[in-house]
């Protein structure tokens, strides 16, 4: 469980099984959700993780708003921003390996103002990563057009020196014309960009925008476990080094006599074979890596 969802859900109660099945699909450990159309009073939750949301409203009617889902195994924390650049923005930090910042935004059809944004970064430790539906178009992350807001996410990005994790893939389907664009954008501090996979669920799941996958991309060390390659083994050298090296009188004086026993016998087993002066494919124990 390593993936992040980022998803402009359209309405988070009545797409609420969408989601559900998006957990099966892809057992993400953290949802970001943009006009989630929720009331303070509304009783959502999704079995498993925790909630985290901002509200608003247009004429007492719910509109925008987002919601953060963290999986409730995962250690994670909120963060209180001021001044967000956006009318629905909530944070978290999300402890994987070291700490990842994530920062969940919807912006509506209004001017971004860069001030905000440039307030907003400043506030998250880094490495952050910012999702959602900006509203922005700019061939840079795969619109076919530009607008004000475009240029303006291109311009901050470029003066602080951050990335796109998209791809040119189209995220918004329009309901009334059936065109495509590319409006919900995942930036990142560059030290994250090839720690991520970024794709697009080929599946609206009852929004008119898809939701967006983002993979942590563990190293093989990480994702394996070593073992030994023990029906490789040259047990019969194995035994005479043993009988020569691990002599009772050193575990004497030494103050760790375990410690001392493990590490001659780890010593042992990694002999390089070129030291040992035999052939290629014959050795001690082989140390693998197996799925």
């Amino acid at each position: 469980m390593t993936n992040i969802i980022q998803w402009n859900c359209r309405g988070l109660k009545i797409n609420l099984l969408e989601l559900t099945l998006l957990v099966q699909s892809f057992l993400p450990i953290a949802f970001c959700l943009q006009e989630t159309h929720l009331k303070e009073s509304d009783n959502v939750s999704l079995k498993g993780y925790n909630m985290y949301s901002t509200f608003s409203k247009v004429d007492e009617r719910a509109a925008g708003g987002s919601s953060i889902f963290v999986k409730d195994n995962v250690i994670h924390s909120t963060v209180q921003l001021t001044n967000g650049s956006a009318s629905s923005c909530n944070s978290f930090i999300i402890r994987q390996n070291n700490y990842i910042m994530f920062d969940n935004i919807f912006h509506p059809n209004s001017i971004i103002d860069k001030a905000k944004l440039k307030n907003l970064t400043d506030q998250l430790p880094s490495p952050f990563i910012l999702m959602g539906d900006f509203n922005a178009h700019n061939p840079l992350w795969g619109s076919k057009t530009h607008n004000a807001k475009g240029k303006i996410i291109e311009d901050f990005v470029s003066q602080e020196g951050l990335c796109i994790f998209n791809d040119g893939s189209n995220t918004y389907l329009h309901p009334g014309n059936g065109s495509y664009s590319s409006i919900d954008i995942t930036i990142c501090d560059p030290s994250l960009l090839l720690d991520y996979s970024w794709r697009v669920h080929d599946d609206l799941c009852g929004s008119d925008h898809f939701p967006i996958v983002l993979e942590h991309l563990f190293t093989s060390a990480q994702q394996r476990v070593p073992r030994w390659k023990l029906d490789k083994a040259d047990w019969s050298l194995f035994e005479n080094l043993c009988q020569a090296e691990l002599q009772s009188k050193m575990f004497e004086t030494v103050h760790d006599p375990i410690l001392t026993f493990n590490t001659v016998l780890t010593s042992i087993a990694d002999r390089p074979r070129q030291i040992l002066d035999i052939p290629a494919n014959h050795g001690l124990i082989t140390l693998v890596i197996k799925p």
